[in-house]
């Protein structure tokens, strides 16, 4: 449903649905990287890129392994802002989660350049 929401031009609709289901302790269990992957997908294809790391602090926050698909996302924001100067963290961060840039991320970033 969040992918839905995220597609079809509400990405703030589906952060609520997100928020909802983090507190739901009936359906908090089925929020994974995916789902917070769509929103940041749909906050970075409406450039609230603002939004986009709001919702990627409260992933971090809610504690969610952040997936290489997430990553690739995040720096597909940066690409399409402007603001490489993120990448570098971004990349660090991968790292230290155990993920290791692929031909998406190095073809994105190279984009931003």
């Amino acid at each position: 449903m969040t992918e839905a929401l995220a597609s079809n031009s509400d990405p703030e609709s589906a952060h609520e649905l997100l928020k909802e289901m983090l507190a739901d302790s009936d359906t908090r269990p089925l929020v994974n990287s995916v789902v917070f992957c769509s929103v940041l997908k749909g906050f970075s294809h409406h450039n609230s890129f603002d939004r986009v790391w709001c919702v990627y602090n409260e992933m971090k926050a809610a504690k969610l392994t952040v997936s290489l698909a997430a990553y690739n996302t995040l720096v597909d924001a940066c690409t399409r802002s402007s603001d490489m100067a993120r990448v570098p963290q971004l990349l660090e961060s991968m790292a230290n989660d155990g993920l290791k840039p692929n031909t998406v991320t190095y073809s994105t970033i190279i984009k931003g350049y």
